[in-house]
Order: structure tokens, then C-alpha cells, then sequence
């Protein structure tokens, strides 16, 4: 027998290791290439949407498109079909590529999702002359094109099909796949806004902290600290139904979640934005003021839900606004975007800073106002003319996704409110407030009247409040009737400050609001109008009443969307909402106001140096922010100028 030379025998096991490590590496790289290739790549897409001629053939022109051209648009460069839209990028049939692909989402009135194609026979883009509804498909009447009333919102693709619900397992595999943004991803789940928190806080109509305009959270997930989901959860749910005299199903409130959830925002509702300019694929990295408020998609998604219709405001103006013509926000006619004012705070993305600060701008101004008189009022307090949106709101039994609910929202009674109420805040600062009454029906057990306005996070997170006036019998259906008062803090529109004597005429203060009921349930339209009135004893609703006849339709009870017919003179907040007016110090104060008008709009500014008008528009913030160093800047202003300033005796008055 042949000897072996001593380490042969493990220098031959060494080199089949060797060979058998290689060919299992070689293996495992073919097997995750051909997986990564499978699963990763676009060149499907690209091979049929990039061929015009094909994309002509089979009905669908405007899906024409190619990788450079997705790329310029979206402004991501590298980017493939599949890191947005998933589906299958490998194989060439149709049915297989688009087997799981993500797409707009058209939300019906029903509830359900409709194909694209029954109501897109283009891209979507903008159609029509209401840019609210831009993006929404149309239907054409007499050469008008009119919102298909078929069709309640658009959502994007980054939303769960059953609950709407912004779901972050789409974003994980799509926005936040590991060379895009997953640290953004990340910090958006534990913001307020990506969490819902506020929203999902509520659970029942006076649990924790009172009745609200959006209701309860029906059917959503509870509030926890990082977002882990997007279905619906039924704790909720079960506790609403122990306080309702009426059956409440869970059908039912999947429905009211579903709706509920539409307004609230993802990814894609931020910086998608497609447009005729800048194409179907367009993002925008910094939100524009069109995306805050929905682009184009309806008046129930993102803030003209909590902004235009609840708090009465509007940013934008014209057709972002409720009613439509409102007059823009000052800054928004100065190109200033929402995230100018309200950036990204330290925990990143959509954790947006909810209070901003003028002085970040104005800071003569601000410094003026800290020293003045009205140095316990927030600067909308004067700014905000008139408020819009809801005037009244009725929870009762109609149809939800055209299905019988007991809490339907009867909420269309837009209009005007003006002047704005003012109340002090929980730090007693002065505010304006967007005030006006609620009920809902079919509450249980008695609920006790409020023994203070209550604001809702009393540490100040947010400055809304309300009042539980409590419940009532007596209406024809729907009993007991749960009445409240929703005070909603208002910061827009800015524009021009209110006279002085919109407040300081009389220490009560009267709010009128008129207001048109057109909802699609209930009745046919009609006009009606009511008093705010807020003084040493209480803030009252007043003088509720109808301008034009209540037609109703067929089978609809009163109660059910006007329980106000019946509960007129029931919304009272105790408490003193009156303004204490010293009239003495007032008149002196109205008399320095006048005559510094009179100083500033005497001087010809066109005629002054570019640096001397610059200097001038500062003094004139001063002068109309601190009526004490007001006339003490004019004077030192116009003596270092050499303008002329005509005898007032104010001055020496001043000094004295």
C-alpha cells in the first residue's frame, strides 16, 4: 500500500472545500440575482409603455412613457416603475405585470373603489374650473363639466384598499425600500400627524375629552406610539354602542371609519403632484400650499377638512375655501408656503411645528406688541375678518355609503361667520374662535352640562375648547339629543387688522352668521342664519332660524339633520366671554390710533429713497403694533428724515 505524504490527505479535503464553498456562493449570488432581477427590475414596464405605437394600439395613448421621462418628472433619478408601483417588471403579459401593482385609488359614494377607466379616459389630471376638484373626475352637462356624483374622493397609491388608511407596509416596500427614504418612513410613524393621534384619541362621544365635530373614532386603530398598521380595531366600537339607545353595527362603523380615514394624510399626499406643467409623474420635495390642502382632489382629504370646513379658515382662498370666494391669506398672495411658517420640527419628518411664530419674521413688530396694550392678544385675534365652513352641525339617522347609519353627518350648512368671537385660551391669551352648535341623537344616559369651557388638552398642545350644554327629550325622534358648543381655534385667513371698534364698541360681543343647508340627504336647500352673542354671563347661540322654507325630501324626519328646530334657544356656555373695556382709556388710545393713520398715510412713500422706505414700513409696524412707542418712532423718524410733520399736539401729549 502506498504511502501518503504527511498533509496530503487534508491538503485534498482542503481544495474540495475550496471548490464546493465556490460553487454553493456561485449558487446562493445566481439565486438572489435572479430573485433581485425577478422581483426588482422594470424592464417589462419599460418594453411595452415606452413603445408608443403599441400603447396607441391597445386604446391607452397617454400610459406612453420611459424611464428618462418618469425620472425628469419625478425628479428621482435611477428610479423604476416597480420602486413606486410594484407589480411585475419581468414578464410581458399584461395581466401578470399588473397582477399587485399599485395604483390611484378612486373612492365611490358607496364606500367601494371604482376602475379607473370608467371614469378616466385620459391621465388624471387637472379638468374643469374648481381647482378643489381639479384632479376628480368630471362629467359634461350643456358644455360644463361637473364633478361625477359617483366618484367622493381620489386617494393614492400608498393606502389600504379595504380601510383607506395610509399604510405603512405599501411605504416600506415603495418610498421607504433602502435606498430612498426609510429614515424619513421611520419618523413620519411616530409624528402626530402620521400616528392620527389626535383623531384616534377620541373613543367615544364624550370620552376623553368631549364631543367633536369629527366624531369619535368608530372603528380605527388605538393611539400608540409608532404606526404599526392600517386596519380597523373595534374597541371603540363596542364602548359607542353601550351608550347609543338605537342598534349600531360594525358594518356601520367600518363605513364611518372608512370616510374618516380618507381626510387623513400619507406620503403621496404631500409631494405628489402631478400637473399638465410638470407631468403625471411630478413630486414635489418641499409641499406647496395646493398639497396641504388636497391638490386638487375634494373637500374632505387632508386640511380642507380640519382648516376650511371645521375651523372656518382658508389659506389659499377663491375655490379652497367654504363657501367658494374667500379672500386668500396675505402670506399666500406673498408666495409663502404652510412649511415656511411650519417646518419640520426635531423629530423630522411629520412632526410639523403646529404653532408659528410671526415674530420669526416680523420681529420689530413682534417686539412692539410684547410692550403694548394688546400684548395678551395672539396677532390673528385682530387679522381674521370673518370665518367660513360649517355654521352647524346635526349627527343623526341617514344613509353612509348609501346605507342606513344612525350617525350621519349633517354638516353642509356652510356660510359666514363675523366678526370672529375672541376668547382667552388656556394661558389667557385673547384668540379668535370659529363657535358654532352641535348635537348628535340617540344617547343613552343623561349627560351633564359642562361646569366650564373645557379645552380639550388643557397643557396646551392645541387651543380648542368646548362646552357640554347636555342632553334633551322632547323632539319627535332620535331622543336624547347630546348638545354641545365647538370653539375652534382659528389662524387664517390674515389680512387686513379688524376696526377697533369690532371689539371695543360694547363689552359684548355679537357674532352674525348666515349659512345655506345643501346637503344630498335631508331636505332640498334652504338659507337660515343665528347670533353668537358671548358676554359677562355666557356665549349663547341666538335667534336660530330658517330664511327660506324647509322642504324635506321623502323620509326625512326633522330631527334627524335640524334637531335645531326644536332646541333653538338650548346652546348656552356659561361663564364671562364679555371684553372689559376701560372706555376712557379706550377713547385716548382710538384717538392716538386715528391720528397715527393720519401721520403714516400722509407720507408720500413713493417719493422717499429706497433705504428711507425701508426704514419707513418698520416704523409703521411699530407705530401700528404700540401706539406708546408708536408716536415716539414717528417723531425720531421724521426729525432724522427732515419730512415734514404736521402739528398734532400728540406728541407733546405723549410725553406728558
Amino acid at each position: 500500500m502506498k504511502k501518503l505524504r504527511p498533509g496530503a490527505l487534508s491538503a485534498y479535503f482542503n481544495k474540495r472545500a475550496i471548490v464546493l464553498f465556490l460553487l454553493l456562493s456561485t449558487s446562493l449570488v445566481v439565486v438572489f440575482a435572479y430573485k433581485f432581477w425577478r422581483e426588482d427590475t422594470s424592464e417589462g414596464c419599460v418594453t411595452c409603455h415606452g413603445n408608443k405605437e403599441l400603447m396607441e394600439k391597445v386604446g391607452y395613448p397617454y400610459m406612453y412613457t420611459t424611464n428618462e421621462i418618469v425620472q425628469k418628472e419625478s425628479k428621482h433619478p435611477n428610479v423604476q416603475c416597480r420602486d413606486c408601483h410594484l407589480g411585475d417588471g419581468r414578464t410581458l403579459n399584461s395581466k401578470k405585470a399588473h397582477k399587485g401593482m399599485l395604483k390611484a385609488i378612486l373612492v365611490t359614494e358607496k364606500g367601494g373603489v371604482a376602475e379607473r377607466g370608467k371614469y378616466y379616459d385620459g391621465p388624471i389630471l387637472q379638468t374643469g374650473n374648481n381647482k378643489i376638484f381639479d384632479l376628480l373626475p368630471k362629467v359634461s352637462e350643456n358644455n360644463q363639466l361637473y364633478v361625477s356624483d359617483e366618484v367622493r374622493n381620489l386617494l393614492w397609491h400608498d393606502r389600504d384598499l379595504n380601510t383607506f388608511n395610509f399604510d405603512p407596509e405599501i411605504a416600506k416596500k415603495t418610498c421607504s425600500k433602502s435606498n430612498c427614504h426609510p429614515q424619513e418612513l421611520k419618523q413620519f410613524k411616530k409624528s402626530i400627524m402620521g400616528r392620527n393621534y389626535r383623531q384616534r384619541y377620541m373613543k367615544t362621544w364624550t370620552k376623553p375629552y368631549g364631543p367633536h365635530n369629527c366624531g369619535p373614532s368608530f372603528a380605527d386603530l388605538p393611539p400608540i406610539e409608532e404606526l404599526n398598521g392600517a386596519g380597523f380595531d373595534y374597541k371603540n366600537t363596542e364602548e359607542i354602542i353601550k351608550d347609543l339607545n338605537v342598534p349600531f353595527t360594525k358594518e356601520q362603523a367600518e363605513v364611518k371609519q372608512k370616510f374618516c380615514n380618507i381626510c387623513h394624510a400619507g406620503c403621496l399626499d404631500c409631494h405628489y403632484t402631478p400637473s399638465r406643467e410638470e407631468g403625471v409623474h411630478s413630486f414635489k420635495k418641499t409641499p406647496t400650499p395646493e398639497s396641504c390642502s388636497g391638490f386638487g382632489r375634494g373637500t374632505s382629504i387632508c386640511h380642507p377638512g380640519a382648516l376650511q370646513a371645521r375651523r372656518g379658515e382658508t389659506y389659499i382662498g377663491g375655490d379652497y375655501s367654504i363657501p367658494f370666494g374667500m379672500k386668500p391669506d396675505v402670506h399666500y398672495k406673498k408666495g409663502i408656503n404652510c412649511v415656511d411658517c411650519h417646518p419640520t420640527g426635531k423629530a423630522g419628518m411629520g412632526d410639523i411645528e403646529r404653532n408659528a411664530n410671526c415674530g420669526d419674521c416680523h420681529m420689530e413688530i413682534e417686539d412692539a406688541h410684547a410692550n403694548s396694550i394688546h400684548k395678551k392678544l395672539d396677532c390673528a385675534t385682530c387679522h381674521i375678518e370673518e370665518l367660513g365652513g360649517y355654521q352647524l352641525t346635526v349627527w343623526g339617522p341617514g344613509t353612509v355609503s348609501k346605507k342606513p347609519n344612525p350617525f350621519k353627518k349633517y354638516s353642509l350648512y356652510y356660510g359666514i361667520q363675523k366678526p370672529p368671537i375672541i376668547v382667552k385660551d388656556q394661558k389667557g391669551i385673547w384668540r379668535p374662535y370659529k363657535i358654532w352648535p352641535h348635537s348628535v341623537g340617540n344617547i343613552k344616559n343623561p349627560v351633564l352640562p359642562s361646569p366650564a369651557l373645557q379645552y380639550r388638552w388643557p397643557e396646551g398642545q392645541t387651543k380648542d375648547a368646548y362646552f357640554i350644554v347636555g342632553t334633551f327629550d322632547g323632539l319627535p325622534q332620535n331622543n336624547n339629543h347630546l348638545l354641545w358648543i365647538q370653539f375652534d381655534q382659528a389662524s387664517h385667513p390674515y389680512g387686513k387688522a379688524r376696526n377697533c371698534n369690532s371689539c371695543h364698541e360694547s363689552k359684548t360681543q355679537v357674532s352674525e352668521s348666515t349659512w345655506e343647508f345643501f346637503d344630498n340627504y335631508g331636505a332640498e336647500p334652504f338659507t337660515g342664519k343665528h347670533n353668537i352673542v358671548a358676554d359677562s354671563e355666557s356665549l349663547r347661540i341666538t335667534d336660530l332660524e330658517n330664511t327660506s322654507p324647509i322642504v324635506l325630501l321623502e323620509g326625512a324626519n326633522m330631527s334627524d339633520f335640524a334637531s335645531w328646530v326644536y332646541l333653538k334657544d338650548k346652546w348656552k356656555a356659561t361663564g364671562d366671554f364679555s371684553i372689559n373695556i376701560d372706555y376712557e382709556k379706550y377713547k385716548k388710545y382710538l384717538s392716538i390710533s386715528t391720528e397715527i393713520n393720519n401721520l403714516l398715510q400722509s407720507t408720500n412713500i413713493d417719493a422717499l429713497s429706497l433705504k428711507t422706505q425701508k426704514q419707513f414700513k418698520a416704523i409703521k409696524g411699530i407705530a401700528l403694533h404700540n401706539e406708546d412707542e408708536g408716536l415716539q418712532e414717528i417723531n425720531r423718524f421724521y426729525t432724522k428724515t427732515g419730512l415734514h410733520l404736521e402739528k398734532s399736539g400728540l406728541i407733546e401729549q405723549n410725553k406728558q
